[in-house]
């Protein structure tokens, strides 16, 4: 009687160090989903600035008479010419004049770097669903050993 109390809390300890595993398994798969997420909100705004400036030098604007963007949803009207070189960020806010054709190739690094974020991350999310997937059977197969114990 004393063996099958052991063996049953012994169980009951593994069974609750297997779901605190997966609920922290959970917080780390939201975690990443919020990466992916960004990654690629972030690959998609970059892919319409890309098309944009493509456009741009394909049609060889001159004049800018429209909205442009100060960020988080705010535009400014503006009026004016474009000159030959344009402002980009290359990180940490800090802003280098660059042509159109040097901006889009910029754009093309980041771009390769983002889809390698992007591909990384679902790795990892992918490997997180299979050892949840693989702790649920745990789960379940010692919570049945031990309803069969009682």
């Amino acid at each position: 009687m004393q063996e099958r109390i052991a063996k049953k809390d012994e169980i009951q300890r593994i069974l609750q160090e297997k779901t605190a595993r997966y609920l922290n398994l959970q917080q780390t798969l939201r975690a990443y989903q919020i990466v992916y997420d960004l990654h690629q909100r972030q690959l998609e705004e970059l892919l319409i600035t890309k098309e944009a400036l493509k456009n741009m030098k394909k049609r060889n604007v001159q004049e800018f008479d429209g909205f442009a963007s100060l960020g988080s949803g705010v535009y400014i009207f503006v009026n004016g010419s474009i000159g030959e070189k344009i402002l980009v960020n290359i990180g940490a806010n800090v802003g280098v004049y660059m042509s159109i054709d040097d901006a889009i190739a910029t754009l093309d690094r980041r771009e390769g770097s983002i889809r390698g974020n992007l591909e990384n991350t679902a790795k990892i999310l992918q490997e997180i669903v299979n050892i949840m997937a693989k702790l649920e059977q745990e789960i379940v197969a010692l919570q049945n050993y031990l309803s069969q114990l009682k």
